[in-house]
């Protein structure tokens, strides 16, 4: 069976969100590349960001008041994302934008169809792991059941 790989974007002021989502997702059995739990002490973290971008099925790019106006790494990752849609079959998923606040979506990013984990951040979190775990069906916003 198909498994996801998702790699999580985010702004350093999003951490805090960024990890909660990372262990719910976690929780719900999808495979991730989070930086503060994969990056070991002693990689050139900028290398294995890159690799671990290419080798992902999945891109989560989280969207925030501060991304859209931050200069940074964030915008990179975002850059090698776009990089890698851009040698893909016409119609391929890779790039899920997330909103976490009211914010505009990066105009990289308008063209796909994005989620937002406000203001409802269980209903969010429902959304996205039927995208990346179709065969699990969440019970109450708790609880995962297998179909």
């Amino acid at each position: 069976m198909f498994k996801n790989k998702v790699f999580i974007s985010y702004a350093i002021e999003d951490s805090q969100i960024a990890e909660r989502l990372y262990d719910d997702l976690k929780k719900a059995g999808v495979e991730l590349w989070f930086d503060r739990k994969n990056l070991m002490p002693g990689q050139d973290w900028k290398i294995e960001i890159k690799r671990a971008i290419q080798e992902s099925t999945i891109f989560l790019a989280l969207i925030s008041s501060n991304t859209i106006s931050k200069r940074g790494f964030t915008q990179k990752e975002l850059k090698n994302a776009l990089d890698i849609v851009d040698e893909m079959p016409e119609g391929n998923i890779f790039i899920i934008p997330v909103r976490v606040d009211d914010c505009q979506v990066d105009v990289r990013l308008q063209n796909y169809q994005w989620l937002d984990l406000f203001p409802s951040y269980s209903e969010g979190l429902r959304k996205l792991i039927e995208i990346l775990k179709p065969e699990i069906r969440i019970k109450s916003g708790k609880a995962w059941d297998r179909k």
